[in-house]
């Protein structure tokens, strides 16, 4: 058995890049810090997004969400992660609360986005209920991390 040890890697072309499965390539946050208040029971954008632009078509994107929500009035609360415009995660009824309560939504999903484009995933929230509102940052601002992971 050989033993491999350097001090630093460089690609050898240019923009082929080094990459070792397993390791992550890059990292990416957004972040969203605006009150806003929803009360569609339809699934709407939260204003959380982040933007990456994987350097592999292999790898995989893991994502990480903290939405802090807040709910005048009852209800569930449905969460769901959207790569694009397709839907790769979704919670329905993330949260069952009472009247004005609060709580951070957290998700994770490892994705497999198959694109060395720019993708855009974002949180859509629904408030199911007829009465009262769901509340976004009320008490604190709502993040979310990417992560491109090498194959």
């Amino acid at each position: 058995m050989s033993t491999l040890k350097v001090d630093s890697l460089v690609e050898k072309t240019s923009g082929n890049g080094v990459h070792i499965a397993g390791h992550v390539v890059q990292v990416v946050e957004g972040e969203y810090n605006t009150q806003t208040d929803i009360t569609s029971q339809s699934y709407t954008d939260s204003g959380l997004s982040v933007t990456i632009t994987p350097k592999f078509s292999s790898s995989k994107v893991y994502v990480i969400t903290n939405l802090h929500t807040y709910i005048n009035g009852v209800g569930l609360i449905g969460v769901k992660i959207v790569r694009g415009s397709t839907s790769i995660l979704e919670t329905q009824g993330a949260s069952g609360y009472q009247d004005n309560s609060s709580d951070v939504v957290s998700m994770t999903k490892l994705d497999s986005p198959s694109t060395t484009s720019a993708t855009t995933y974002k949180v859509q929230v629904n408030h199911n209920s007829a009465s009262g509102t769901l509340r976004i940052n009320q008490v604190g601002g709502s993040r979310i991390t990417v992560m491109e992971i090498a194959q």
